[in-house]
């Protein structure tokens, strides 16, 4: 005995059979809906298919916005993180407060650079920052004797500190900034003078 496996019926031949049996039972108007209805259903079935179809088109442009988004907020990071890192020339934002003296043996906090800048010990003409590295930066053994004795030359508003900005001498005066890699007495006169 052979026994024939059962298939499910094919979609077109059901469509069709649908019809012919539509046609015997149904008059005109039923007709006319059963029609639109299955026009509806065609274009709903093709509408899913042209958005499967564009699906890959989107995933591929969101990934690409995605991958431009993390770019530039990682570009931005990368800016930030190598950006080095120098004392203030403008006194935008400053305090009213000045160091205990012109020469200290502690960094100067940003706020107060800037209220010197501005005018010397709250009062006067423009300050002139020296600051000093020799964390970061190999200094000479007298670097900071020599800046010391040079600053004493200019009581009025010339100050001495150390820092951890990205620069072994760094000179700063209202809209100006010097890098210095050593000691350049000349150089230095010159910025303050």
């Amino acid at each position: 005995m052979h026994i024939a496996p059962i298939l499910p019926p094919n979609p077109m031949d059901e469509l069709e059979k649908n019809k012919k049996l539509a046609e015997q039972k149904l008059g005109g108007k039923e007709l006319y809906k059963l029609q639109k209805k299955q026009k509806e259903q065609a274009k709903e079935k093709e509408k899913r298919r042209g958005k499967l179809s564009e699906a890959p088109k989107k995933i591929g442009r969101w990934t690409l916005y995605v991958f431009i988004g993390v770019g530039v907020i990682g570009g931005i990071g990368w800016f930030a993180a190598t950006r080095p890192s120098l004392p203030p020339t403008t006194d935008v934002n400053h305090s009213e407060a000045s160091p205990s003296a012109h020469i200290v043996t502690q960094p100067i906090p940003d706020v107060v650079q800037r209220h010197m800048l501005e005018h010397a010990d709250g009062r006067g003409k423009p300050g002139i920052i020296i600051q000093y590295n020799c964390n970061d930066f190999e200094c000479e053994p007298d670097l900071i004797k020599n800046l010391t004795e040079l600053v004493k030359r200019y009581p009025d508003n010339v100050y001495l500190a150390p820092n951890s900005y990205d620069g072994e001498i760094i000179l700063t005066k209202l809209g100006k900034r010097k890098i210095l890699d050593g000691f350049d007495e000349q150089a230095i006169t010159d910025f303050i003078e």
